[in-house]
């Protein structure tokens, strides 16, 4: 883009060599002395020509001077690229030199956070195709902050000053805003420059007052200082103490939560007190929580120690809830007593809310198959349920993340949140889906408005579902744990299967595998006209429901004897069998593995992937074939173990950098639930009004999950792990994070007779001693499920393996020879 405009510019240039009809500009410049940095991150630009006022300086950051020759009337043509990847364009003109150029809307630029911005801004004079361009490098959000200090010393706490501190070098420390800021003081002054706007406190470095054995008995001056507003004066008193030490006594913190809707860092005029905002001081060993009141404000008080800091937090959950993001949501504070004299300490929240504060808008569509294709949906036309739609901002303005939302069983989706800074979005339908179900649509992408005063905009998606509209069914099924897996004991597994059409699919099938050994106990099976054979459980069923989710939670006798690692599959597949064939079937089998000696956590992650089970390799579940491109499915259980429903969940989620973004596929999910896009392989998966309800309460309601697709990068060299983490916030409370899931990619070979021709690994399993007979030179590494190597070593011929000090379980051996690798699993007794 920018080698296109910097073309543009060089043509437009060029013309003005032979086309000097009326005013020919020749140039672009600010007037004298403009400062290239501001305090606020509000930029606002003028357009002046030939010359300009006097105080163009004073009412414009960027007062631009047009010049050029035989000025006349002209119209002009401007535009401004800002430097965080948004422009504007703008037209107007000018019938007298030395007058500002009106423009509507003025140009004015609100950046979504303090730094360095290179803004490009473009003249064109209409009439004559002559052009000037120039660049400058703005900084927004650099404040200063003078202060003026006093340090008297009142020793013994008398009310008499016994001495002053005059000439005397004493580091300050500059809090608030989510900063922090140092200075020494030189001749009882400091400057403070650099700083992001917003409200700060000033106070003496607790590590200068512990060491000449201080403490801060009395401050006179401002509670909180604005940067930019000028120079502070403050008058320490200091009292002779023990720096630190002795017993906690009670501190105060003080502060406000609003909508900053100047984006100034401080409440000013026309912006919004935010209610009821939950805000937590952590201190020492301990942390309190208190929310705002009507006017935005809260205090609190804890025990603490003097010359220490706590930190002060707004919640992220009350914040991702109401659709709102802010520049910093941590801020450190100085303890500060309550009865000490000083006002207590500051941490005010400016937070960024959108255009509706308060009141987020709502996004919302249809997603149908057009049987008659004229673009709205009709009688007897199919809603296609569980389609994935997302939504960004419009081009051009400040955007957030992009958000997937889900269509219901009705074809109907919504969205309520803050989207980009405008009350309009862009929904577009997922490739992937249109590709996975053999569909086709030339509605790409609907602009959405938001609902204002609770009047809904229904965006449409007409889709090309072949023939009249409706010709398909889309079965699915997935298998998922519900508790721990052990030896001799009865384990829990969630069967799952549905549709979500846009037909009907009138006959199906249904099978459920579970491994050999284990028993199933057929009085926990909730769907009637089952058959088992084996090791496998069948349904015929019949459904004349285009959208439907189903689950059978079945429990299976799990013998003892069994080594704790061993690897247990539970598989599922669903086929249509009557007159409609299955739109997608890259969901119509579930796989889950359960290995022996799982402990129980309500809230963890689990990994699978169903090539490892369909081709039978000999492997570890933590390994991959790095000759295959696989796609891993993750599932992430939670459950409610408080004392109350839980009104709204999210689950954070880093996609490990050796998976490929684009693949990403939800399967399915217990609730209803948007997917919110932060970048960088990040995912927020958002279950708002879940109200789950609490185990103690209703245990079977308790459990939610999610799951989905994703498959690893093309290309991933043998060694390179895949490893997922996620993190569970119920309502306010702190994350709860869950295991760690681990894949590795490595050459996996299968067990067979022609290889014993090779050479022998035995015995396999074995209760001691592990024989290597490899004709030639070989080297061989031994792995536990972790990944961490427990023996390592060259050897010629053969090879023995003491296992007798490892725990009974699964281990990993890579034989390595030449350019060849294998790699076996070995079971310890």
């Amino acid at each position: 883009m920018k080698k296109l405009f910097t073309l543009a510019v060089i043509v437009l240039l060029s013309i003005q060599t032979y086309s000097q009809v009326g005013y020919g500009l020749n140039g672009l410049n600010l007037i004298p002395n403009t400062a290239l940095s501001s305090c606020d991150t509000v930029v606002t630009v003028s357009f002046w020509a030939q010359s300009a006022a006097n105080n163009a300086g004073q009412n414009y950051d960027l007062p631009y001077v047009i010049s050029g020759t035989n000025f006349v009337p002209s119209q002009f043509s401007f535009q401004i690229l800002w430097g965080d990847g948004t422009s504007n364009s703008y037209n107007g003109g000018i019938s007298t030199q030395g007058t500002v150029i009106p423009l509507n809307p003025s140009p004015t630029h609100t950046y979504p956070s303090p730094g360095t911005y290179s803004i490009v801004t473009y003249i064109l004079n209409m009439a004559n195709q002559t052009a000037v361009v120039d660049t400058v490098s703005y900084t927004v959000g650099s404040c200063s902050l003078p202060v003026y200090s006093m340090f008297q010393v009142d020793c013994d706490n008398n009310g008499t000053i016994d001495s002053t501190l005059n000439n005397v070098s004493i580091p300050l420390i500059l809090t608030g805003s989510g900063q922090v800021y140092t200075g020494t003081t030189q001749n009882n002054f400091y400057n403070f420059t650099g700083i992001q706007p917003g409200l700060y406190t000033v106070t003496i470095d607790p590590a200068w007052l512990s060491a000449n054995n201080y403490v801060i008995g009395n401050v006179q001056g401002p509670q909180s200082i604005g940067a930019g507003n000028g120079a502070a004066t403050m008058i320490y008193t200091l009292n002779c103490g023990n720096g630190g030490g002795g017993n906690p006594i009670s501190m105060c913190v003080t502060g406000t939560v609003f909508c900053d809707q100047d984006s100034n860092g401080v409440y000013s005029a026309g912006d919004i007190y935010m209610v009821n905002a939950p805000i937590q001081v952590n201190y020492g060993n301990g942390n309190a929580i208190v929310y705002t009141n009507a006017s935005g404000n809260y205090s609190a008080s804890y025990m603490g120690l003097p010359n220490t800091t706590a930190i002060v937090s707004l919640n992220a959950n009350w914040m991702v809830q109401h659709g709102y993001s802010a520049v910093f949501s941590v801020d450190t504070i100085l303890n500060t007593p309550c009865q000490g004299g000083l006002p207590p300490a500051n941490a005010s929240f400016p937070i960024l809310c959108g255009p509706n504060p308060g009141s987020p808008n709502c996004f919302s569509g249809y997603v149908f198959c057009d049987a008659n294709n004229n673009g709205t949906m009709q009688a007897g036309e199919s809603p296609l349920a569980f389609v994935p739609i997302v939504l960004t901002g419009a081009p051009g303005v400040n955007n957030l993340n992009s958000v997937t939302v889900y269509t219901d069983s009705t074809g109907h989706f919504t969205y309520c949140g803050q989207i980009s800074n405008t009350n309009y979005a862009v929904a577009t339908i997922s490739q992937q889906y249109l590709a996975n179900n053999g569909y086709t649509t030339n509605t790409q992408t609907v602009n959405l408005v938001g609902n204002q005063n609770g009047v809904n905009y229904n965006g449409m998606f007409a889709i090309n579902c072949g023939g009249n509209g409706a010709v398909c069914t889309d079965l699915w099924t997935t298998v998922t744990p519900w508790i721990g897996y052990y030896q001799n004991t009865v384990a829990h597994v969630r069967l799952n299967w549905g549709n979500y059409g846009p037909l009907a699919p009138g006959t199906y099938t249904l099978t459920f595998n579970f491994p050999v050994g284990v028993t199933v106990n057929t009085a926990t099976i909730n769907t009637p006209g089952y058959v088992i054979n084996g090791n496998t459980i069948t349904w015929n069923l019949n459904s004349a429901a285009a959208s439907f989710s189903n689950n059978d939670i079945i429990t299976f006798n799990v013998p003892g004897g069994i080594v704790n690692g061993a690897q247990h599959y539970f598989t599922s597949n669903i086929a249509a069998t009557g007159n409609f064939q299955d739109c997608n079937a890259q969901n119509n089998n579930g796989s889950l593995l359960q290995i022996v000696g799982n402990s129980y956590d309500p809230n963890d992650k689990n990994v699978d992937r169903g090539i490892a089970y369909q081709s039978g390799m000999m492997a570890l579940a933590t390994d991959i074939d790095v000759n295959l491109t696989d796609a891993l499915t993750y599932t992430v259980r939670f459950q409610n173990t408080g004392t109350a429903p839980a009104q709204n969940i999210f689950i954070l989620d880093t996609m490990d950098s050796n998976l490929d973004l684009s693949t990403f596929e939800v399967i399915q999910t217990s609730h209803p639930m948007v997917v919110v896009d932060l970048g960088n392989g990040i995912k927020r998966f958002e279950f708002n009004g879940i109200w789950l309800a609490d185990s103690a309460s209703n245990e079977p309601a308790s459990h939610g999950y999610l799951i989905y697709k994703i498959s690893e990068n093309v290309g991933n060299a043998i060694g390179s792990e895949i490893t997922n983490t996620a993190h569970i916030y119920f309502d306010w409370n702190p994350a709860i994070v869950t295991n760690t899931t681990y894949n590795v990619n490595v050459l996996v070979w299968g067990i067979d007779e022609n290889e014993t021709e090779m050479g022998r690994v035995y015995p396999n399993p074995t209760q001691s001693n592990l024989n290597i007979d490899l004709n030639g030179g070989f080297a061989f590494s031994l792995y536990d499920l972790q990944g961490r190597t427990l023996d390592s070593q060259n050897a010629t011929d053969q090879a023995t393996i003491d296992l007798k000090g490892l725990n009974s379980g699964s281990y990993l051996l890579v034989l390595t020879q030449g350019s060849k690798s294998k790699t076996f699993k070995i079971t310890k007794l």
